[in-house]
Formats: C-alpha cells, sequence, structure tokens
C-alpha cells in the first residue's frame, strides 16, 4: 500500500544519515519517488504531500528540509567568481562534476527548440528596475502559470525556463549513475564545509537557451554553482553570460563565462535586497550549471582549510566512496 510505503520509507529516512545524505541530493519529487523506488517503497508525489502534513519540520521528508541560515549584516559583495582550479580540494571531485554533464534521451530537442522565442531572450537585457519591465514580466509569469495549471509538461515549455532540469528526467539509462555522482559531491562538499549542503539544481542549457529574470527569494542564502561547457570558443562574439541587477545601484552586471568555473552569490528575502539574476547561452556550445545551498562562513572554510585538513577531507570523501 501506499501509505505504508511512504511511512516505512520515512521511519528509515529518520534512522539512516546516508538517507539523509541522499535526500539533500535531490530537487525534484520525480527523484524523491526514484530513491524510493531504489530502497523497496513504492509511493506517490501526493502520497508524500500527505504524509508530510503529519510530522513535524524537522522530520519531514521534504526537498526543503535544510535551513541554511542568512546573516542580514554580511557585507555587501554579490558574487565571487574563481576558476575551479584555483580552489584548494576541488580537484578531488571533478570527476564527478564531468560525469553530471549529461544530456538524457528523454528530452526531444526538436521540441525543446520548438519553445525558443527571440523576444524572451532578449529580455535578459531589461533592467527590472527599468518602466518596461513589470508589464513584460507578468505577461511571462501569466503565461507560466497557464502551463503550470495544464501539468505535466516538459519544464521547458515554460517562457521563463528555455533550458533542461535534468533532474526531472529520472526514467533513462544515464540516471543511476548521475545519482551516484550527485550523492558523492554531496559527501565531498558536507565534509569540506562541515555541514549540511543540499543540491539546489542540475541544469542543461543547450545552445540557445536562457532562465529568464528571478530572484530565488524563497530560498535565501549563499549559493554556490559549478559551471562548465562542452566546449569553448573564447573569440566568439555570443558569449554565455549570469547577469544580475546590483540590489543597491540597480546597476546591471554581467559576468561573461568560460568553462570550468564555480561562481557563488547571495539570494536575500528582503523586498529592497532582492538579487534579480538571468542566465543565457546563446553559443552553439552546451552549458551545464549545478547548484548547492551553501553556509554562509563558506569562504572561512575555504581560506583557512589547512593541508592536512584538507587531505583529511579528501581521504575521508575516498572512504565512503
Amino acid at each position: 500500500m501506499p501509505k505504508e510505503s511512504i511511512q516505512q520509507f520515512h521511519e528509515e529516512f529518520l534512522k539512516s544519515e546516508e538517507l539523509k545524505q541522499k535526500v539533500r541530493t535531490i530537487t525534484t519529487y520525480r527523484e524523491m519517488i526514484k530513491l524510493g523506488e531504489n530502497y523497496g517503497y513504492y509511493f506517490t508525489e501526493e502520497d508524500i504531500a500527505e504524509a508530510n502534513a503529519t510530522y513535524q519540520d524537522d522530520q519531514k521528508v521534504s526537498l526543503n528540509n535544510i535551513s541554511i541560515n542568512s546573516d542580514e549584516n554580511s557585507n555587501q559583495v554579490y558574487h565571487y567568481d574563481f576558476k575551479c582550479s584555483d580552489i584548494a580540494n576541488f580537484d578531488k571531485i571533478a570527476l564527478e562534476f564531468e560525469k553530471l554533464k549529461i544530456k538524457p534521451s528523454t528530452v526531444d530537442m526538436n521540441e525543446f527548440e520548438k519553445y525558443f522565442q527571440n523576444d524572451d531572450l532578449n529580455f535578459t537585457s531589461i533592467s527590472p528596475s527599468s518602466l518596461e519591465f513589470k508589464s513584460y514580466y507578468d505577461d511571462i509569469i501569466k503565461s507560466d502559470m497557464r502551463k503550470k495549471a495544464l501539468e505535466p509538461f516538459p519544464e521547458y515549455t515554460k517562457r521563463s525556463f528555455h533550458l533542461i532540469n535534468l533532474d526531472l528526467h529520472v526514467e533513462h539509462q544515464l540516471y543511476e549513475d548521475y545519482f551516484l555522482s550527485k550523492f558523492r559531491i554531496i559527501q565531498f562538499l558536507e565534509n569540506l564545509f562541515d555541514t549540511e549542503v543540499k543540491f539546489s539544481g542540475s541544469l542543461w542549457y543547450p545552445p540557445n537557451s536562457y532562465r529568464l529574470w528571478h530572484t530565488n527569494e524563497t530560498q535565501p542564502g549563499w549559493r554556490m554553482y559549478w559551471i562548465d561547457f562542452d566546449a569553448f570558443e573564447s573569440d566568439k562574439p555570443e558569449k554565455s553570460f549570469f547577469r544580475y541587477m546590483n540590489p543597491q545601484t540597480k546597476e546591471l552586471v554581467t559576468l561573461d563565462e568560460e568553462p570550468k568555473i564555480v561562481r557563488f552569490f547571495k539570494v536575500e528575502n528582503n523586498s529592497d535586497k532582492l538579487f534579480w539574476h538571468c542566465i543565457a547561452n546563446p553559443t552553439q556550445f552546451n552549458r551545464w550549471s549545478f547548484g548547492f545551498l551553501i553556509p554562509d562562513n563558506w569562504m572561512q572554510k575555504l581560506l583557512t582549510r589547512s593541508e592536512d585538513n584538507s587531505k583529511k577531507v579528501g581521504n575521508e570523501w575516498a572512504y565512503k566512496n
């Protein structure tokens, strides 16, 4: 019975630190259902919602069961970009990130390309502080809401989200290895930061893809994204970019991208500090980005980690494999 199955899965979740860590690895209910099946439990998204309604917040088998504290008084630097090779210890996990750069066979690329709208791509150049922003943005949101009412539809049918959420594609032959690599990355990062870390998104940006303006205000705190491509030509005029509006000055800041970078930025939920941002890949190459909710002291952890501690992190992670 599905109700008994989700209850049994919940009981195992409460007892198993490994299972809790695996739940922090997933970002969609399709992944949660797949994880349950791998443990011999069969339930639906509705079963999860019904069961969680009876549990306390810290006991829920939830996609949002981790809270990352956000310090409102932290300094006003809005982003940091690093080359992966410049961050100590990240070489130990680079191969696992390479294994995440998949193109699921369940994605119909011909169908995906039909939903491209050049006007929407150009909207990434319009500042959220401008007079013309609100009416266009509201139109996009209304269009997305109509799509949501007709689900299940592929995620890329929404105007604001012309890209592929890899975690919505669990029925293909690459998924099990893909999930195992995600799990290993969570193990590594939780050892590195000495606290819980959660995946926030696993995204594939094919050529001419984009994520329109958004704030992520429902999950405030620091984010880390690992960004990479399948090929790259620096002399091309088209550039993949991350763009945000400085919450204080309202200036648009555009970060042209290159392979193998790690980006950190902070999301706020105060209305006067919202971190409006968008992403576009107008190139002929494929872009992937993998996001995480990380603690506020992430930089201190990276900067003060001693060589001995670094070796310990690498050894502990390797041992858990």
